[in-house]
């Protein structure tokens, strides 16, 4: 059994770590509010602009560099996809892997967007 800690008393937490989170939770309402006028969830613009810096990313590339689940991802591709934001098609290079292409439609809504999305300086 653990020790109760006295009321007020500081606990092991980094209050840098914090700071650091509360920035994060910021930023990310931000770019949600951002991109609410062009229909889009976070988790959808995040994969389309994701897709659009790394044309021809897989979903595990998406997955990985964006610390996302596969199916969420997943499911917010599906939906760019059907809204016609994304092409989905196979690697030239390897007919097994399947690539992601932002199209013309979603090159113009990650535009539009841009000019409402927080300006983030250096660390």
């Amino acid at each position: 059994m653990s020790a109760a800690v006295p009321a007020g008393t500081a606990v092991g937490v980094s209050a840098e770590l914090l700071d650091h989170l509360r920035a994060a939770a910021l930023l990310q309402n931000a770019v949600a509010d951002a991109v609410r006028d062009s229909d889009l969830t976070l988790d959808r613009w995040r994969c389309l602009a994701q897709v659009g810096q790394r044309p021809g990313a897989s979903m595990s590339d998406l997955t990985e560099a964006l610390v996302m689940a596969p199916a969420t991802a997943s499911r917010a591709v599906d939906a760019l996809v059907d809204r016609g934001f994304l092409y989905r098609g196979l690697d030239p290079a390897d007919r097994r892997r399947v690539v992601l292409r932002v199209t013309g439609e979603g090159r113009q809504v990650l535009a539009d967007c841009e000019h409402r999305l927080p300006v983030v300086t250096g660390r």
